[in-house]
């Protein structure tokens, strides 16, 4: 049934099966599928695409309401932890430009596996490259396994840029700045033809929209949005973690529900309780098994969500007061035609 199947990106999916009290799984059925407590995908349609950031794992900072002053406040690192690999905390400085001087970059050496779109929809390399013209010039962020054109990352660090000139020549870069207002950048650079890296430091708060224009051909635009970073340890009402890196709680009396996360094929995942990072399975005096438990206020809904490095693994889910919840979790499987 699947040999008509054309899989355009890289489908990871999770199964994430809830156990209550002695972990049997969910005993419904979906498509054919039966839950269990051996690690494996279980029922109740949990199939998740983690490369669909869309769904809720990319902010969505309300830049276009009137009266917001978020952009001033500090972020925990939760909200940057799904871009870590395109920003570092140290660079080359800029001087008297908006990038660095461009270089020739060898994309035959450093061919990304995936590409995303600014909406978190992500493509294979090699498929983007087959479906967009030749002569298109395009503007991406460098991380160390992928591309993108949305990125969160905390003020004062630093991005790698790629552009993709065909023709070459002399560019216009432009930057936008925005906070409750806007200001705008412009420099002139000399691309290489082909492929040019450069460095983009972040070193203002607000949202960033950059693209460049070569030859009256104007490229994507790329956005950036940064804030300040709030200080570690800052926690979320209601969370305390058993095992892996700790945080505290304003009301540890009212979390009656124990939550244990099994995965055979995973070490070392993060975990994210209601969008606040809660602990690392394997550190701070917890075993390196593959499990992590933690506590929840009970007889409500809570988002759930694991992060193994590459891929966002979510779920939000009912827990039942007083009775413990297993979540069995493992690594996706990419499938290709």
């Amino acid at each position: 049934m699947l040999n008509k199947l054309i899989v355009i990106t890289a489908i990871v999916f999770l199964g994430i099966s809830c156990a209550i009290g002695n972990g049997d799984g969910n005993n419904g059925k979906s498509d054919g599928n039966k839950g269990n407590s051996e690690g494996k995908m279980g029922s109740g349609g949990d199939w998740l695409n983690p490369n669909t950031v869309s769904s809720g794992y990319y902010p969505n900072f309300p830049w276009y309401t009137t009266g917001g002053s978020f952009y001033s406040q500090a972020y925990s690192y939760t909200t940057f932890s799904p871009f870590t690999e395109y920003y570092v905390t140290s660079g080359t400085p800029v001087v008297g430009g908006i990038i660095s001087t461009p270089v020739k970059f060898d994309i035959a050496q450093r061919t990304p596996s995936r590409i995303y779109y600014g909406n978190g929809q992500a493509l294979p390399y090699t498929q983007y490259v087959s479906t967009v013209p030749s002569k298109t010039n395009d503007l991406w962020i460098q991380g160390a396994t992928n591309w993108t054109q949305y990125v969160v990352c905390p003020v004062g660090t630093w991005l790698q840029l790629v552009a993709n000139a065909p023709v070459g020549g002399s560019a216009g870069f432009y930057e936008m700045i925005q906070t409750n207002t806007t200001t705008q950048k412009y420099s002139t650079y000399q691309f290489n033809p082909g492929y040019n890296t450069m460095n983009f430091n972040a070193d203002q708060v607000g949202r960033h929209t950059l693209y460049f224009v070569v030859n009256n051909q104007p490229s994507n635009v790329v956005v950036v949005d940064v804030f300040a970073q709030a200080p570690a340890g800052i926690s979320a009402t209601g969370i305390v973690p058993i095992g892996g890196q700790t945080t505290t709680t304003s009301s540890p009396t009212s979390v009656d529900t124990p939550v244990t996360i099994v995965s055979q094929g995973m070490r070392g995942y993060q975990v994210f309780l209601d969008g606040n990072y809660i602990g690392t399975e394997g550190t701070g005096g917890d075993p390196l098994d593959g499990k992590f438990s933690f506590s929840v206020i009970g007889n409500q809904n809570h988002e759930v969500r694991v992060y193994d490095g590459q891929f966002n693994y979510p779920k939000t889910m009912f827990f039942e007061q007083g009775v413990q919840k297993i979540i069995n979790v493992e690594p996706g499987t990419a499938v290709y035609a």
